[in-house]
C-alpha cells in the first residue's frame, strides 16, 4: 500500500500531463532519441557512448527536477496543515526520489568515468546536486546565486586554501564516516524542501504559483501577471516611462497619409509585449548587468580575459544567440494574440488591407529581426576573435531560414500558439545549428561556404513566402 501511494504521488506529473497534446513530448523523445543513435554511429566508440550516457544523464537530470517541482506544488499550504500525513508523505517521496536519482546519477558517471576507486566522492557530489536541484525548484534565486559562486572561489582563492585542505585531509583520513555524515545533512535537507502549512508556507507558495501563472502567460504570449505585483511594479516604473515617453513621441508625430506613421502606430498593439523597444529595453538591462558583473569579476580576481574568452566562449555563445536571435522565432506569435485588436486596426485611416497588410507586418518583423541578427552576429564574431575560434557564426547563419518561415507567415492563417509551436522553431535553429558545426568540423567545409548556403536557401524561401 505504502508503494502504491509514493508512486501515485511521484508518477503525479505523468498522470497529469496534456493528453490532448502528446506530439510535443513526443518530438522531444523523438530527438532526444535520434541525437543519441547518432553519437553511437557517427562519432568514436571510445566517445560515442559516453555521449549517450551523458544524453541520459541530462533526461533522468530533467526528470527529477520535473518531480522536484511537481512535489513542491503537491505540498499546498491548506493539505500540509490539515490532511493528516499529507507533509509525512511528500517527505518520503521526495528521500525516495533523491535516493533513486543519487544512485542512477552515480552510476552513469561511473560508467563514463570507469574509476571504481571513486564512487564515495561520486556518490557525494551526486548526492549534493539532487538537493540542489530539489531547492532550485523551490527557491529560483540559488541559480543566481551559484553564479556568484566560481568568481568568489577564484577571488578568495588564497583565504580559502586552509578551508580546503583541512577538507581534504579530514576526507583522506574518514572517507565513510565524512560520506555517511554528509548524505544525512543531505537527506535532511530534501526533507526540509517540503512545509507544513506555516504562514511562511503561504506567503512563498503564493509567489510560486505567481511564477507559475507568469510562464504559462509567457508562453501564451500574454502581458506576464508578476508586472502588477508591488515590487516588480516599482522595479519596472523607469521602463513604463520610456515606454509612455515613446508612445506619446508616436501619437504626436501622427500622419495617416504616412504609411510609415501608420504601421508605427500598429505595431505597438500588434506585437504587444514582443515590441522591438520593451525587447531592446530587457536586453539593454540584461546584457549592462553581464558587462559588470563580468568586469566585476575580471578585475578583482586578475584572470586573463584571454583565457576566460577561451574557456567560456561556447556557452556565452549560445546565451547571445539565444537572447538576440529569439526574436526572429517569438514575434510573430503575438499575432495571435492581437486578433481582435487587428479587426479594429482595419478601421485606422490610412491602414494597408489584405496582401498589403501581410507584407507590411512582415517588413516590420524582418525589420526588427534583421537588426537583432546583425547585432548577434558582430557580438559571435567579437567573441570568436577573442577566444579563436568563429564556429560560433554557425548560430546565425542557422537562424536565417528559420526566421524566413516564421517571420513571413500570413496572420490570417494562424492558429493558436501551443508550447509545441513555441518550441519547433527553436529546435529546428539548433538542430541546423549542429548540423552546420558537424560539417565544419567532420567534413571541413569552409564556415563561409555554409553562410553563402544559408544565405541562398533564405533569400529564394523570403521570395516565394513574399
Amino acid at each position: 500500500m505504502n508503494a502504491a501511494r509514493y508512486s501515485q504521488v511521484l508518477l503525479a506529473p505523468w498522470r497529469q500531463r496534456d493528453r490532448a497534446a502528446p506530439w510535443s513530448r513526443r518530438i522531444i523523445a523523438a530527438v532526444m532519441l535520434v541525437a543519441t543513435v547518432g553519437c553511437l554511429i557517427w562519432l568514436p566508440p571510445q566517445m560515442g557512448w559516453r555521449v549517450a550516457v551523458g544524453m541520459l544523464l541530462v533526461v533522468a537530470m530533467g526528470v527529477w527536477m520535473a518531480v522536484g517541482y511537481n512535489l513542491l506544488e503537491q505540498n499546498h499550504p491548506t493539505a500540509a496543515r490539515t490532511v493528516p500525513g499529507h507533509a509525512r508523505t511528500l517527505r518520503y517521496a521526495a528521500l525516495l526520489g533523491w535516493t533513486l536519482f543519487t544512485m542512477l546519477n552515480t552510476a552513469l558517471v561511473l560508467l563514463m568515468l570507469p574509476a571504481i576507486e571513486l564512487w564515495p566522492l561520486l556518490l557525494l557530489c551526486s548526492g549534493f546536486f539532487a538537493a540542489f536541484l530539489l531547492w532550485t525548484t523551490r527557491l529560483v534565486w540559488i541559480w543566481l546565486l551559484m553564479m556568484l559562486v566560481s568568481p568568489l572561489s577564484l577571488a578568495l582563492g588564497k583565504q580559502l586554501a586552509p578551508a580546503r585542505q583541512a577538507i581534504a585531509a579530514l576526507w583522506e583520513t574518514h572517507t565513510f564516516a565524512v560520506l555517511l555524515l554528509c548524505l544525512v545533512f543531505q537527506a535532511w535537507l530534501v526533507v526540509r524542501a517540503i512545509a507544513d502549512g506555516g504562514a511562511r508556507h503561504e506567503a512563498r507558495y503564493a509567489r510560486q504559483a505567481l511564477m507559475r501563472r507568469a510562464m504559462q502567460m509567457q508562453m501564451e504570449g500574454k502581458p506576464p501577471v508578476f508586472l502588477s505585483w508591488a515590487p516588480f511594479e516599482r522595479v519596472f516604473r523607469p521602463y513604463m516611462r520610456i515606454l509612455s515617453a515613446w508612445l506619446q513621441h508616436v501619437l504626436n508625430r501622427a500622419d495617416n497619409s504616412s504609411t510609415h506613421s501608420v504601421m508605427q502606430r500598429a505595431e505597438i498593439v500588434l506585437h504587444g509585449q514582443q515590441h522591438w523597444l520593451k525587447y531592446a529595453l530587457t536586453m539593454g538591462t540584461i546584457g549592462a548587468i553581464v558587462v559588470t558583473a563580468f568586469t566585476g569579476v575580471i578585475s578583482t580576481t586578475g584572470v586573463s580575459l584571454a583565457v576566460v574568452l577561451r574557456q567560456g566562449a561556447f556557452g556565452m555563445g549560445i546565451g547571445i544567440a539565444s537572447a538576440g536571435l529569439n526574436a526572429g522565432f517569438t514575434t510573430a506569435n503575438m499575432l495571435w494574440q492581437s486578433r481582435r485588436e487587428q479587426a479594429l486596426l482595419r478601421l485606422l485611416p490610412g491602414m494597408p488591407q489584405g496582401a498589403a497588410l501581410n507584407r507590411a507586418v512582415a517588413r516590420l518583423q524582418w525589420r526588427d529581426f534583421s537588426v537583432s541578427w546583425l547585432l548577434t552576429t558582430a557580438a559571435l564574431a567579437a567573441l570568436g576573435a577573442g577566444a579563436d575560434d568563429q564556429t560560433l557564426l554557425c548560430l546565425p547563419f542557422a537562424a536565417l531560414p528559420i526566421a524566413t518561415l516564421t517571420l513571413t507567415r500570413r496572420p490570417a492563417l494562424m492558429r493558436m500558439p501551443t508550447p509545441l509551436a513555441m518550441m519547433v522553431p527553436s529546435f529546428a535553429f539548433l538542430s541546423l545549428a549542429g548540423a552546420l558545426f558537424l560539417l565544419q568540423q567532420q567534413l571541413g567545409v569552409s564556415l563561409w561556404l555554409e553562410g553563402v548556403a544559408m544565405l541562398a536557401v533564405s533569400v529564394p524561401l523570403l521570395i516565394w513566402r513574399w
